[in-house]
């Protein structure tokens, strides 16, 4: 045996003896983390609040369009991540991924009277894409519903709620 390979015997005999070790203490296991949403108490009182604001809005919901993107991974789905968990304390979670392998999003909105076709964005969207976006796809479906006084209903992405977007949508 090459003495050069000794550390490497060395180092993998060590993992293995530690791996096997953690999981005879019965207090630790290899768990994939679990997904949340990043929403806080407060998020969620809020979210009920605007709901029940917004009841009694029935006839008006018909002049609002509404509209989201989607982010898909082209290395798969998000999420496979693993990790020693003690058993003795709560699991972990996560709500993002830091890195990956590439990724496509599209958009698309829907009122009353119907719905826009998916508009490809490519893998990530900034304000010049989205008003490109609101100017090929929303608008014209907006002109088409019949409602002069239309409202767009969008989360609160910071692309969404920039200047430059509300001065377009104004």
């Amino acid at each position: 045996m090459r003495i050069t390979r000794i550390p490497r015997q060395l180092d993998e005999l060590f993992k293995n003896t530690v791996h096997r070790r953690i999981i005879e203490s019965g207090y630790m296991i290899h768990a994939k983390i679990a997904r949340r949403l990043p929403l806080s108490k407060l998020h969620i009182s809020k979210r009920l609040q605007w709901a029940r604001n917004h009841m009694s809005y029935i006839d008006k919901w018909m002049a609002v369009l509404f509209s989201d993107e989607r982010k898909w991974n082209l290395d798969g789905p998000d999420g496979n991540i693993k990790y020693w968990h003690d058993l003795r304390k709560e699991p972990r979670s996560f709500f993002s991924r830091q890195s990956g392998g590439g990724s496509g999003m599209v958009w698309v909105a829907f009122g009353f009277n119907g719905q826009v076709g998916l508009a490809f964005l490519g893998d990530r969207l900034n304000f010049p894409k989205y008003i490109e976006t609101l100017e090929n796809h929303l608008m014209p479906f907006a002109e088409n519903i019949g409602e002069q006084n239309w409202e767009y209903q969008h989360d609160n992405v910071p692309i969404h709620t920039s200047n430059v977007t509300k001065k377009f949508l104004n």
